[in-house]
């Protein structure tokens, strides 16, 4: 992309470059730009700065290997990491090699337990939510 000093003024076009080369999802020790994600037709950054955060929260993965092969899908499945953060985690994924064809489908199918069926990320997220207790939209008074 041209990031046109002349046009745009220093500052603003060295911002610009500055962000089209920072790291957008970083998943232990790897660390993906824009440029690696689109890569993989992924352009949902703001979703991968999202499962960056929750993984850093909730996992303490080494790297994306780590998470291929021992994270499972449902324990993913924690407020604030939808459908849309779970496709960025398969571009990387694909990104990294991991996988085949199909990454998402070879990680939940690595960590499917009982009659081997693959349920959606929703449904998940469904039976996640039945099992923590619900808490009363209204603060008591």
């Amino acid at each position: 992309m041209d990031y046109s000093e002349a046009l745009l003024g220093r500052y603003q076009a060295r911002r610009l470059q500055e962000k089209a080369d920072s790291y957008v999802l970083v998943i232990g020790s790897d660390r993906f730009t824009r440029k690696d994600l689109a890569a993989v037709e992924c352009f949902n950054f703001m979703a991968a700065a999202n499962l960056s955060a929750i993984i850093k929260e909730h996992f303490a993965a080494k790297h994306t290997r780590d998470v291929f092969d021992n994270v499972a899908p449902a324990d993913l499945a924690v407020p604030r990491l939808g459908s849309v953060s779970l496709a960025v985690l398969g571009a990387a994924f694909q990104a990294k090699g991991l996988g085949g064809a199909s990454p998402l489908e070879s990680w939940a199918k690595k960590h499917i337990s009982g009659n081997g069926h693959i349920t959606t990320f929703d449904t998940l997220k469904e039976h996640h939510k039945a099992a923590v207790p619900a808490r009363s939209k209204r603060k008591a008074r």
